[in-house]
């Protein structure tokens, strides 16, 4: 297993379960900074509760968030909150460093090898297949030989770019700035989304004052040569609402980059390996995927394994099982995720967007509830989601 974010501890640990011997690769320390929006979704926490960890995460206080308050380009506001069954549902907000720790030191507890500080540089190859990885910690190397090689490593993915199926997105070149602030009165529990003419602004609360902010900016808009503090105080500006909220804040770290975001590989699984996490694909932080993806693609493939290491071996064809699940249950979401950002680029027609959603709180539950993986994508690529929108009275 390589990389101990989400995907790679959530894999790790369900294996270990099923009995298999695990071994786990990271290449920093825990805790450690990532760069992220730092939420949750509602969706994750079903797949935390079957692994036995949403009540170790509720022991961490992490700050509810309860729904989602939209600011169009135009100063037009939505709010709306998850759906539930009689009750509002929610998620969480929570530095990933206290997250992550809290995945990975449950791998170790359930049975997982893990070793930090190992960064893995080159496969084994054997017979066509991956037959394992090469990885190196403080000037020695090593060979970890294993069955089945997993590839949890992050949208740089060593596994997908030695394989030769990493690809960065064509046309979709973001990038993301983000950083915590102290603030100087209590921010909530929505989640707020500030949409701007060439980008957009993301605040995730984490509660007792704290707050993070993401600004999303394309990679060709970015000025050259100036320090990151200098960028992200001139990207404030085409946000007046968040730089006023800033007025008294202090900041708590440093400001992560990241980016490129979208990226892709050409297959998520072969003979003796698997692309779980981003190093499977990414797109765009604004539906806040990246760790419901991880989570649940860490579910599919460790039924995969399980059931390829029992039924014939980790070939190409068993493991490829797991590419077929992976499409059904994440291709819609990102068919969703590239007409939102489409809107997005749009500002005339986000506004008119936010404007008419305001009067639909049918299609306001509908939105919140995927983007909160609460419900199906396919119900925002029905036409009549959309059509409704510009009826002149809203549909039954």
């Amino acid at each position: 297993m390589v990389g101990g974010g989400p995907a790679g501890s959530a894999v790790a640990i369900l294996l270990a379960r099923a009995g298999l011997k695990v071994c786990l690769l990271e290449k920093s320390h825990f805790p450690r900074e990532k760069p992220c929006g730092e939420y949750v979704s509602p969706g994750c926490l079903s797949i935390l509760d079957r692994l036995g960890l949403l009540s170790a995460l509720e022991a961490l206080d992490p700050q509810p968030i309860r729904g989602m308050r939209i600011v169009a380009p135009g100063g037009t506001v939505l709010t709306g909150v998850y759906p539930g069954n009689g009750t509002v549902s929610h998620g969480y907000s929570l530095p990933r460093y206290r997250f992550d720790a809290l995945l990975f030191d449950a791998a170790r507890k359930a049975g997982v090898e893990c070793h930090e500080g190992w960064r893995v540089f080159d496969l084994i190859r054997e017979g066509g297949g991956v037959a394992g990885v090469v990885a190196d910690s403080e000037g020695r190397s090593r060979s970890f030989t294993a069955s089945v090689t997993i590839g949890a490593d992050g949208r740089n993915s060593v596994v997908a770019r030695r394989l030769k199926l990493f690809a960065w997105h064509r046309t979709h070149r973001k990038v993301a700035l983000l950083r915590r602030f102290q603030m100087p009165v209590d921010v909530g529990d929505v989640g707020e989304v500030y949409l701007g003419t060439t980008g957009y602004s993301i605040l995730n609360p984490q509660g007792r004052g704290v707050l993070n902010i993401g600004v999303v900016v394309d990679q060709q808009d970015l000025p050259l040569h100036q320090a990151w503090e200098r960028v992200l105080c001139d990207l404030f500006v085409a946000y007046p609402r968040v730089r006023g909220m800033l007025e008294g804040a202090h900041p708590l770290n440093a400001i992560r980059v990241l980016g490129p975001l979208a990226c892709r590989a050409t297959r998520v699984a072969g003979d003796g390996f698997l692309l779980v996490g981003d190093a499977a694909g990414y797109y765009d932080p604004m539906t806040g995927e990246g760790v419901y993806q991880a989570l649940r693609g860490a579910e599919l493939a460790a039924k995969t394994v399980a059931e390829a290491l029992s039924n014939g071996g980790p070939t190409a064809g068993g493991l490829g099982r797991y590419a077929v699940c992976y499409r059904r249950e994440f291709a819609s979401k990102d068919r969703v995720c590239q007409l939102l950002q489409q809107i997005v680029c749009r500002p005339r027609l986000c506004d008119l967007l936010v404007r008419r959603l305001n009067d639909r709180p049918i299609q306001v539950e509908e939105l919140l509830g995927v983007v909160g993986d609460l419900l199906p994508a396919e119900r925002l690529l029905r036409p009549r989601f959309w059509t409704s929108l510009f009826w002149k009275r809203p549909l039954p």
